[in-house]
């Protein structure tokens, strides 16, 4: 089995046709030459973001056509890089941006199969074929800061992926990124103006020394599940139920896979630990004055709740928990705070967490990203929305990452050890609401796959 998995994994690489390096339309001036890194930005490790877009054919790409999609992606991305300016620059150190145009990396490949070969079922590990090989949590990388490859299917259908270092954007910026590329593709004359203000925010003079952020990759699996939005209804009435009011889908489908994830992580254990869980929060609409939308950079940061043994982990207790941890996060972070002043609160809980690990350190850590409602499936170059967006497997043990499904549901790719995995993928409270990797077919698709 497992050989006949490396045969099939073979005959769908995708074989690189062609790399150019694409450079702003326009050079940078003089006096945004030097881009300063937030306290935020250096804070976070050396990884880079992976998105997959699926496109499928329009049912009559001639060989001048798909070459003609090929050019407005290159010419789009070139014009978007002149606003986007850091993001063709290169690290000068761990503060500052050297932006000196020289581009990024573009590949372009092609693949003998099917679009509905791999949306059958989306195996993580299929998936990153389609990302440019070596980049993918390798913290040695240090070239462009994103790379993008765009792979052809014989069907006429596309993939672009999408490498980008999360030292210079979070989740919210890469959407914005899309979204403004995508703009420039379809040429609709909309405006496209990033904000970069991370050198208008000091960090304090009192922030914490800290070591560059080094990623714990370890041998990992990464599963992913799907929530119907049926089932998201039965795990909200459970908290409602238990009297916790108006939990959200993201708030059920993350404390039920942190859940099963502890129990997994403990089973093998003879006596319990305690489990973290660390939720990221969006700061731009919690500052005062709000940040901009489109603010580039990484503008989040954590809240946390604790489960000390398996009596913690009920499920409405948790959904609870939850929202009472965003709830006081919201608090200490909406009133009126300036944008120094909540980085002052950030070294402030730097230095409680180091506190809290040098004194625990047999915690076992997880950490929950969502995507959910970043237009990511809206991204349109001018042929259409994608047929559906993808991850990639991880090298970083538990971490679930969420993303919008169709019909209101979520997907979740949820990655952890090996032996914890095995353990974790035959829950069956998970897998009451949950479905394995099923097709990324949807009944309402008439496309040409």
């Amino acid at each position: 089995m497992i050989e006949s998995k490396i045969t099939e994994m073979a005959t769908m690489q995708p074989q690189i046709v062609s790399k150019e390096t694409i450079k702003p339309s326009s050079p940078t001036p003089d006096h945004l030459r030097t881009h300063k890194l937030s306290l935020l930005d250096q804070l976070t490790p050396h990884i880079y973001l992976p998105m997959l877009l699926f496109y499928p054919s329009e049912g009559c790409d001639s060989p001048s056509q798909i070459a003609d999609k090929s050019h407005r992606l290159k010419t789009s991305l070139s014009e978007t890089l002149s606003r986007y300016y850091p993001f063709a620059g290169r690290l000068a150190d761990r503060a500052t941006i050297d932006c000196n145009d020289e581009g990024i990396e573009f590949y372009e490949a092609q693949i003998n199969c099917q679009l509905s070969e791999i949306l059958k079922k989306p195996e993580p590990e299929t998936l990153d074929l389609f990302y440019p090989n070596g980049i993918l949590y390798n913290d040695s990388y240090k070239a462009s800061l994103v790379v993008f490859q765009i792979t052809h299917f014989n069907c006429g259908g596309m993939a672009i992926a999408m490498c980008m270092l999360h030292k210079i954007a979070d989740g919210a910026a890469v959407s914005s990124f899309l979204s403004d590329w995508a703009t420039m593709a379809r040429q609709s004359g909309e405006e496209v103006s990033p904000k970069f203000i991370s050198a208008s925010l000091s960090p304090p003079n009192d922030q914490p020394d800290m070591p560059d952020t080094k990623l714990e990759c370890e041998n990992c699996v990464t599963r992913r599940y799907v929530f119907d939005a049926s089932k998201l209804a039965e795990l909200k009435a459970m908290s409602v139920d238990s009297g916790v009011p108006n939990p959200t889908r993201v708030e059920v489908v993350t404390t039920l896979i942190f859940k099963c994830a502890t129990a997994a992580s403990t089973s093998n254990l003879v006596s319990s630990r305690p489990s973290v869980l660390l939720q990221p929060v969006n700061l731009r609409p919690r500052m005062s004055p709000p940040l901009p939308e489109n603010s580039v950079g990484n503008f989040s940061w954590f809240f946390s709740i604790m489960a000390k043994d398996e009596s913690d982990t009920d499920l409405p207790r948790l959904v609870g928990e939850l929202k009472k941890g965003m709830a006081q996060f919201s608090e200490k972070y909406a009133k009126n705070l300036t944008a120094n002043e909540c980085y002052s609160l950030i070294c402030e809980a730097i230095k409680e967490a180091k506190k809290v690990l040098n004194k625990n350190e047999n915690i076992n850590m997880f950490k929950c990203s969502s995507l959910c409602r970043y237009p990511f499936n809206q991204m349109n170059f001018g042929w259409g929305k994608p047929i559906w967006v993808g991850f990639s497997s991880s090298k970083v043990k538990n971490t679930f990452h969420l993303t919008d499904a169709r019909g209101g549901g979520i997907e979740a790719w949820v990655t952890l050890g090996e032996q914890d995995m095995a353990v974790f993928e035959r829950d069956e409270e998970l897998l009451a609401f949950a479905s394995l990797n099923p097709s990324a077919f949807y009944a309402d698709c008439d496309f040409v796959v």
